[in-house]
């Protein structure tokens, strides 16, 4: 058997149940009235840790589904994402980013050679950085979004000048440099 892998047996789900019970007794003498809760908890994680790892053996077996899993990570990330921000209507404009910012990381993590060109060596790599772009994009959404619901005056004001809805939006929405640089401490000596 190989070091890395988990050995599925007798053992493995001895554990688990010893594991459950520790839980459900907690819960129980804490009495905190979810007991059934925890194990019914339990019970579902397996199976869906079950299934997910057949869905992914199957996925390894080849490139094809493993560039099929690798979008399906995307597209899924994208749902999450534009789910964070702010409703699945924002699915496309989330999409971008997380692509863009994952998928030729990924390439050239490959092509230096610093992760081998094989199905279990890319699609968990891909994961991370898929993972790590939808985190990204979600954060930088949700601020954007803020600063426009708190600013809304200062984006009226710009569509008031002339500016289109995207500029006006990106003037409220950007860091404004001279505004957070002046709060460094400087360089310079202080003056005598």
């Amino acid at each position: 058997m190989d070091q890395g892998a988990v050995a599925v047996g007798p053992a493995l789900a001895a554990v688990l149940v010893v594991l459950v019970l520790i839980a459900v007794a907690t819960v129980r003498a804490g009495r905190l009235g979810h007991a059934r809760g925890v194990a019914t908890a339990a019970l579902r994680a397996v199976v869906q840790l079950c299934a997910v790892a057949l869905l992914i053996t199957a996925v390894l077996r080849s490139w094809w589904a493993s560039a099929g899993f690798i979008t399906l990570m995307v597209l899924v990330a994208a749902a999450t994402s534009a789910r964070r921000v702010s409703s699945l209507r924002l699915g496309w404009p989330v999409l971008a980013p997380i692509a863009v910012g994952a998928l030729p990381a990924c390439a050239l993590v490959v092509a230096s050679g610093a992760v081998p060109l094989t199905e279990v060596a890319v699609v968990p790599i891909a994961g991370i950085l898929i993972g790590g772009a939808m985190t990204a994009t979600s954060l930088a959404g949700r601020r954007a979004l803020d600063e426009l619901r708190d600013r809304h005056g200062e984006y009226e004001a710009a569509l008031a000048l002339g500016l289109v809805p995207r500029d006006a939006a990106l003037e409220v929405c950007r860091p404004n440099y001279w505004s957070w640089s002046r709060s460094w401490p400087s360089r310079r000596s202080p003056s005598r």
